[in-house]
């Protein structure tokens, strides 16, 4: 589940999959499920700041039961995600599409924010409706 090129590098969707097991938790997930939209786009370069929050803010994330939605402005996809590892700050994720050599990690600064760490210093910050 590859997503479009984010600043001209792919990035998976899979990768988007995020969770977090907070304390009390019942299951893997929980934290994550529901509808997430994007609100901005951290670490790119003034030129590309316009062209990365557009991408960031067209982007909207699905969690249900083990199945990922993602609808980016040029494409939607839906596939499988499981967490592999995760703390009280991160979550790691692979999907069905990506496979276990995909691992991608995720950032919660709080229960209805969370950053998709989609390179070394660049990252996509999304809201929880």
């Amino acid at each position: 589940m590859r997503l479009p090129g984010f600043l001209g590098v792919g990035a998976s969707a899979g990768a988007i999959a995020l969770v977090l097991l907070a304390a009390g938790c019942k299951h893997a997930g929980e934290r994550l499920e529901g509808h997430w939209h994007g609100v901005r786009a951290e670490g790119v370069g003034a030129d590309q700041q316009v062209a990365a929050n557009a991408f960031a803010v067209g982007t909207e994330l699905e969690f249900k039961s083990g199945t990922l939605h993602v609808k980016t402005p040029k494409d939607e996809q839906t596939g499988k995600y499981k967490v592999t590892t995760e703390d009280k700050q991160s979550v790691t994720v692979t999907t069905d599409r990506d496979g276990l050599t995909d691992a991608q990690t995720f950032y919660f600064p709080d229960e209805h924010t969370m950053r998709w760490q989609v390179l070394e210093g660049k990252a996509l910050t999304f809201q929880k409706d």
